[in-house]
């Protein structure tokens, strides 16, 4: 029997490169069509927490620089009051400097600010931590980007019984095509790294059990 060996047939190392390549398109292929059969952007049944993050993020996309502002402002803030070392007196310059906190803390609309910081500070210490954490319950801004909103938003426009988007009446068409897109786009992402690492993985393979031309059989 002769043995073939390495080199020896430019026809053979042709036929043998396109075996590779041609495993590594079917894995490819393969991974991809299974990526894309699978709902990448629901986990265990509800919206993935990649999902809600990449919502989020792109609902502060839509926000104004002001809003974007206004919001730093408060989550500051709210962060502040539950630190135990916080020196309260350094909270007072922080409402007077955020528009929605000025509002929320009034306890009427026609109360003026001074003399609501006064009511609100003049309580005990404890008391005066309560009602400062209770003020994001007043405000708007910091909730348009948090995750918490993210994710009401996700599953107010969610099938949970079917598995898919759904529009609910109350949400503008802007912000559904927005949560459709984002779905879209992770799924789409998926389908691509499957079939990068089934070709590369599957191609590999058919590296180790295909027989490199002019190898002997022994």
């Amino acid at each position: 029997m002769s043995v073939n060996r390495v080199g020896s047939s430019n026809n053979d190392m042709s036929d043998f490169r396109n075996k590779i390549l041609g495993s590594t398109a079917i894995g490819a292929l393969a991974g991809g069509v299974y990526s894309a059969t699978k709902t990448n952007w629901i986990y265990k049944g509800l919206p993935s927490d990649q999902f809600v993050r990449n919502v989020s993020t792109n609902l502060r996309k839509d926000m104004t620089s002001d809003e974007l502002k206004e919001s730093a402002k408060i989550s500051k803030f709210l962060s502040d009051v539950v630190k135990p070392e916080t020196d309260l007196e350094t909270l007072k310059p922080q409402i007077r400097d955020s528009k929605e906190l000025s509002e929320a803390i009034k306890s009427a609309p026609e109360e003026e600010l001074e003399d609501a910081i006064t009511r609100v500070f003049s309580q005990p210490k404890d008391k005066v931590k309560q009602d400062l954490t209770r003020l994001q319950f007043k405000t708007k801004s910091n909730k348009k980007i948090n995750s918490t909103t993210a994710l009401k938003l996700i599953n107010d426009n969610f099938d949970a019984s079917n598995k898919k988007l759904v529009k609910n009446p109350e949400t503008s068409e802007k912000v559904f095509n927005m949560i459709k897109s984002t779905a879209n786009k992770i799924q789409a992402k998926s389908v691509a790294v499957a079939s990068v690492l089934s070709g590369a993985v599957v191609g590999a393979l058919a590296l180790v059990v295909t027989k490199v031309p002019g190898e002997d059989k022994g």
